[in-house]
């Protein structure tokens, strides 16, 4: 049995009981699975003529834009450390380094969420750490940290406390898998609010409805004189693989946003539309 089978049983409980730690502390950022390299920001400038949009320093956006890149050159890695993009692949501009070996629940909606549930780590913003069960209602953080753990009950999810408080990374690695474990992109393609295309923002990203779902992030967003709005757009997939930044045909990662369309022109197989798209 696994461990999503057996974390209610008895021997769980008891040798949580034993291990659990004080409330008080918050999961260090430093031991989170994204490492160090060069920027976004630093790596792909503007193409002529075009400027980034302002952000606000310590915002998600801020987070995104200067996500750390792995060398130039290398490939994007399943969750077993084999190849599952080549380096040559021309859809890829880049792989962000962010772990996910042996996490092989980190599909392309989860990786988002980790991306945001590690944000708010590094900020001291735990609170803001929620996602949505497929029942509509909210897991956060603190109640985990807590001991409330969501308990199926046909198509809902009640939440009891089975387990001690406790803070560490374990715990909160604990908990985005049993996130990423209930909540895909058909429980947030529905869950969350729609956004309108106009007010558009770096950390929204698209969920594309349907059995065989997928979701993209955009990670920075570029404008010129004229209005015109370029953006860079990741991605994880499934089975899990690393995250990774989107190219167009000529190289460059900075794609255009068109909203006279119903859909972006992403270099990708799954269509993607406007009205999946969505935001923490």
């Amino acid at each position: 049995m696994n461990w999503i089978q057996n974390k209610f049983s008895p021997v769980f409980l008891v040798l949580a009981i034993f291990t659990g730690t004080v409330l008080g502390q918050t999961p260090s950022p430093k031991n989170s699975p994204i490492g160090a390299g060069e920027s976004i920001s630093v790596r792909f400038p503007p193409p002529v003529g075009y400027r980034r949009i302002e952000v606000k320093a310590h915002s998600f956006a801020h987070f995104l834009r200067h996500l750390p890149l792995r060398p130039q050159g290398s490939p994007v890695q399943n969750f077993r450390g084999q190849i599952f993009k080549p380096a040559s692949d021309t859809t890829v501009a880049a792989v962000v380094n962010l772990d996910i070996r042996g996490k092989k629940l980190e599909q392309c909606m989860d990786i988002l969420q980790r991306l945001f549930a590690e944000y708010c780590l590094a900020e001291d913003k735990s609170e803001d750490i929620k996602f949505l069960l497929p029942d509509k209602s909210l897991l956060t953080w603190k109640s985990w940290q807590r001991g409330w753990r969501p308990q199926r009950t046909g198509g809902s999810f009640p939440i009891f406390q089975l387990a001690p408080a406790q803070d560490s990374r374990e715990n909160f690695e604990a908990y985005v898998r049993e996130i990423f474990y209930y909540s895909g992109t058909q429980t947030n393609y529905f869950g969350l609010k729609s956004i309108e295309i106009n007010k558009i923002k770096i950390g929204d990203f698209i969920i594309k409805r349907g059995r065989k779902g997928h979701a993209v992030i955009l990670v920075d967003i570029a404008v010129n004189e004229a209005g015109q709005q370029i953006a860079i757009f990741a991605q994880g997939d499934t089975p899990a693989c690393e995250l990774h930044l989107l190219k167009n045909k000529d190289g460059s990662p900075w794609l255009p946003l068109d909203f006279s369309q119903n859909a972006p022109n992403l270099p990708i197989a799954k269509k993607m539309f406007w009205d999946g798209l969505r935001r923490f």
